[in-house]
């Protein structure tokens, strides 16, 4: 039976764009640089700091993870040295400490930088950037030069995920057809200059698919603040009584706060956390699609 909200809420980064694939090229294309992409050698064995320490190998057992963490783990080698780093504010560490990391990283490495995630030698690579050390093969002059590839591939808008455009669509002419008891939210932890790029290519900022945009931490108590303000907004008798669907595609930052303000809750798992499996009832989305336009059905857009 389909579902007749007073107001959507949804997702913007890998939900309705795919922000995942465009942090993957800007990742590719730091580690082409150090690799060498651009004609000069890339990081080696030989030069460098003399003081740094030789990497270590992993013990036995350390792969033994869960396979959603495997996953993301041997596909992304930078993802994971930016958990390594501390912060520079904003949405990870310095770039240019993520270059020389990743240069002590490959320093000698056989079979490139996704030939098994090492995270010992992880834990080593940071701890050298973390101490000042230089890496062998990779001077200052290319640490910048592989954070600026970084910076460039990341201004590159993010591509609509299947089913985003007939989703979208169909947000719209649901809104128009009853502007007083209808409203949509578009509801995002991403980086403001980062979301100006997806917003200015797909036309989500004038107002055409969004009543309001929220950017702010997801917790219960912000989701309940987001739907106080959806129940001002329609025109209802009791706004408390205002029905809310929240889309997205995680069940910690997405579905579980939304479940705890009493949202109908649509998952959308994506490339980035992979089909996720609830830990707790908490987490147990009302409906899971397949594609962003199966929600269509189900809200009967």
């Amino acid at each position: 039976m389909p579902v007749s909200p007073h107001a959507l809420v949804l997702d913007a980064d890998n939900t309705l764009w795919d922000t995942n694939a465009t942090f993957r090229e800007a990742r590719s294309a730091m580690i082409r640089v150090l690799q060498g992409a651009d004609g000069h050698p890339g990081p080696g064995p030989s030069s460098g700091d003399d003081d740094a320490e030789t990497p270590p190998a992993d013990p036995p057992g350390e792969e033994a993870r869960p396979d959603a963490e495997k996953r993301l783990e041997t596909t992304d080698v930078l993802y994971r040295l930016s958990q390594h780093l501390p912060s520079s504010g904003g949405e990870g560490p310095d770039l240019e400490q993520l270059a020389r990391a990743a240069a002590f990283y490959m320093s000698g490495l056989r079979g490139g930088p996704e030939a098994g995630i090492q995270t010992s030698r992880l834990r080593w690579a940071s701890a050298q950037v973390r101490a000042g050390r230089q890496p062998p093969g990779c001077d200052r002059s290319r640490a910048r030069k592989a954070a600026e590839a970084f910076r460039s591939a990341l201004s590159a808008a993010p591509p609509l995920l299947d089913g985003a455009a007939s989703l979208l669509r169909g947000v719209q002419a649901w809104r128009t057809a009853r502007p007083d008891r209808r409203t949509s939210v578009l509801f995002s932890e991403g980086a403001p200059d980062r979301l100006e790029v997806a917003f200015d290519a797909h036309g989500i900022g004038g107002g055409q698919y969004f009543d309001d945009i929220v950017l702010r931490e997801k917790t219960p108590d912000t989701f309940r603040e987001v739907c106080h303000a959806i129940g001002n907004a329609v025109d209802l008798p009791e706004p408390q009584a205002a029905e809310v669907v929240v889309i997205g595609d995680s069940l910690q930052r997405d579905v579980r706060p939304a479940n705890a303000t009493g949202c109908t809750t649509l998952y959308c798992p994506g490339d980035l956390w992979g089909r996720e499996t609830p830990e707790a009832a908490s987490e147990q989305p009302d409906y899971t699609l397949g594609t962003l336009d199966e929600a269509l059905r189900i809200l009967d857009l």
